[in-house]
């Protein structure tokens, strides 16, 4: 494995989702300024989701045969663009064309920057990187977080500048520094379209990949109904500023890098890592919901941090699961893992901006019944296991 590389592309990742995560402490003041509706903050994340939904398969089957490197350049680019037209326009119709497009942009980052880890890590150190990438993604997404907070008191439009301003810088850093991991492959680039195809049946996925994809969708669904939530119910009901909104993102992302970078990699030495997501699940789920049974803000901060510290474990290991299971195609599975992560996404925003109105709690009981749903999944997965060892 080629260490400077990984210093790299860790660093990469850790700059950019900074910049994509400025905009989301101010998300909220853009829906009362412009006098949204409530249902809106669930509406616009889920507009953003469906373009993941669609554009991650097609960018990571792209970069398998074009490389990975323009495609990172390619997405900081075309978000920062959508961002801009995002926090200037002021026609609700344009908005949402604007959040679509940089769903699709923003997704050929994210993509390509884990098929990316995926090519320069060994099986063995996979769960291993696959955390450093988490980790750095929760200090960065901390780290926007708090930035765009700061701006916000600038005004929503000055953070949404500042985030177009870097997205370009970002992208420049991206051409001159990050190593090409993919030999690039002669003639016409074939683009992954079967996840839009009615009815289509993937061979490629194995019964326990499928199993893997659809807890990618249940545990998706419970950290976006939680996070697409909680700045607006900081804002909306609790009545805080949002500066607040940036202090409480970056505290769960600091507590989300420990657990990433210190507690994940241990725990992959000493325990299956498929125990581990249960375990990791099971108190997840508990967590969010008793968080939801108690008024007392401080009680509610507390197990909604042992949520977000026990979530952080999840996406990690359920990525090193699939990627081992895949073969060369890591850009395309990991595509494929997109769109099931995207489908999450979708629903978990929608739910959550629909029942909002119904109980301010109710999304975060959504959390935490699905981490639990998926603990169900993971021994489907061990029984199906030792079914094929025997038949084998």
């Amino acid at each position: 494995m080629d260490k400077n590389k990984m210093k790299k592309i860790l660093f990469i990742n850790f700059i950019t989702m900074a910049t994509f995560n400025m905009a989301h402490p101010v998300t909220p003041s853009l829906i009362n300024a412009l006098s949204m509706p409530t249902y809106m903050f669930g509406v616009l994340y889920s507009t953003m989701s469906i373009a993941h939904f669609v554009m991650s398969p097609i960018w990571g089957s792209m970069s398998d045969q074009k490389g990975r490197k323009r495609f990172l350049v390619i997405g900081v680019i075309g978000y920062g663009i959508s961002q801009l037209g995002f926090g200037f326009i002021e026609s609700t119709p344009l908005i949402l064309l604007f959040r679509i497009t940089g769903g699709a942009m923003s997704v050929s980052f994210i993509t390509t920057c884990i098929a990316y880890v995926s090519d320069i890590s060994s099986k063995e150190e996979r769960t291993k990187y696959m955390s450093y990438h988490t980790a750095t993604t929760s200090i960065a997404s901390s780290a926007g977080a708090l930035i765009g907070g700061f701006c916000g008191g600038y005004g929503y439009k000055f953070a949404f500048l500042t985030q177009f301003i870097l997205c370009l810088i970002v992208a420049g850093i991206i051409y001159f520094i990050v190593d090409e991991t993919i030999d690039k492959k002669q003639g016409k680039i074939k683009i992954y379209t079967k996840h839009l195809k009615k009815g289509n049946n993937n061979t490629r996925l194995t019964p326990i990949l499928s199993t893997m994809m659809i807890v990618m969708t249940l545990v998706t669904i419970a950290t976006t109904s939680y996070n697409s939530t909680i700045n607006y119910y900081l804002e909306s009901v609790l009545n805080m500023p949002t500066m607040v909104n940036g202090i409480v993102m970056a505290i769960a992302g600091f507590i989300a890098l420990i657990m990433n970078l210190w507690i994940n990699p241990y725990l992959s030495k000493k325990f299956n890592e498929k125990y581990t997501l249960v375990a990791a699940c099971i108190i997840s789920g508990i967590s969010m919901v008793v968080a939801s049974l108690f008024n007392n803000i401080i009680l509610s901060f507390m197990f909604i941090m042992i949520f977000v510290g026990s979530s952080a474990l999840v996406i990690p290991i359920q990525q090193s699961i699939v990627s081992k299971l895949a073969k060369d195609n890591y850009g395309e599975i990991m595509g494929i893992q997109g769109s099931y992560k995207a489908i999450g996404m979708i629903i978990g925003s929608l739910a959550s901006g629909f029942i909002f109105d119904i109980g301010n709690k109710l999304p975060f009981i959504l959390s935490g019944i699905c981490c639990l749903i998926v603990c169900i999944l993971m021994f489907r997965v061990s029984f199906t296991e030792k079914t094929e060892k025997i038949t084998t």
